[in-house]
């Protein structure tokens, strides 16, 4: 099958139930067998819904290919948990489609976050990373600090949090 280039868009909320699709394909599809069933119960329909915030916040992006979304995510100052660390920028709510996996989308929005956050003044950026996506953002320079567990939808969401020096021309 022959792919368009993919094009990276600052979202808006119109993008609200195409980015909440992704998001389920990605975290349904792609958790399973990481994830024990019972919790994804729980977690997924808190996690697969679009974050109106960051979809007005000019910091998240959309990927298409021939016009239709197929990954998502974007940055912000402030942590997913809450709080403020100055320098520490942090990627937030990433995920691509899995029919379109390893073919740059999700490296492209990334590259877009990080050259961003370096523009804005950020140092260093954090994520916390599914079990799933560990070995993605490890290949973008991100090192583990930790094992975490996320509160989602009333059951303990096993993540790792993950750093990265941010630095001109990655």
């Amino acid at each position: 099958m022959t792919r368009g280039a993919i094009e990276v868009r600052i979202s808006s909320p119109e993008d609200a139930d195409a980015v909440s699709k992704v998001l389920l394909r990605s975290y349904g599809t792609l958790y399973r067998g990481w994830y024990r069933d019972d919790v994804l119960e729980k977690a997924l329909p808190v996690m697969t819904r679009a974050n109106p915030v960051l979809l007005s916040s000019g910091r998240y992006f959309v990927g298409l290919v021939d016009g239709a979304i197929i990954g998502c995510g974007g940055w912000s100052a402030q942590r997913p948990t809450g709080g403020v660390v100055p320098r520490l920028a942090h990627l937030r709510h990433f995920a691509t489609d899995p029919d379109h996996l390893n073919h740059g989308c999700g490296g492209a929005i990334a590259g877009r976050c990080f050259d961003e956050a370096i523009a804005c003044g950020f140092s260093e950026m954090e994520v916390i990373s599914s079990l799933t996506a560990e070995a993605f953002y490890a290949r973008h320079g991100f090192q583990q600090v930790a094992i975490v567990r996320q509160p989602m939808g009333g059951v303990e969401f096993a993540c790792v949090l993950m750093r990265k020096r941010l630095e001109r021309n990655e």
